[in-house]
């Protein structure tokens, strides 16, 4: 008899539970990514407008957007922090979030 036999026990639940903590990263990063796409296209909008009431409230759209996109981002690093993944040069690369508009 092998002592090689099927993984199992805490092996087992250990991959698991990456693979899941993966997916969860894989789906927060699709959030974001589409997130930021909204958000240039609202950011276009701001900057065609005169200035003006409804611009105000474009703009304000935009700011708490943006600010979410921030935390999004923010989340994703604290996600893959516990994976033991600690640099994310590739997160600030891939996913900009755009600057506060005036």
């Amino acid at each position: 008899m092998s002592s090689k036999g099927p993984i199992g026990g805490t092996l087992a639940i250990e991959i698991e539970m990456r693979a899941e903590a993966a997916s969860s990263i894989r789906a927060l990063g699709q959030r974001i990514e589409r997130q930021l796409s909204e958000l240039q296209q609202l950011g276009q909008q701001v900057r065609a407008m005169a200035p003006s009431p409804a611009r105000n409230k474009k703009l304000a759209e935009y700011e708490e957007k943006r600010l979410d996109a921030e935390y999004r981002k923010w989340t994703l690093i604290v996600q893959r922090e516990a994976m033991g993944l600690y640099n994310h040069d590739d997160v600030e690369e891939i996913y900009r979030v755009p600057p506060k508009l005036s």
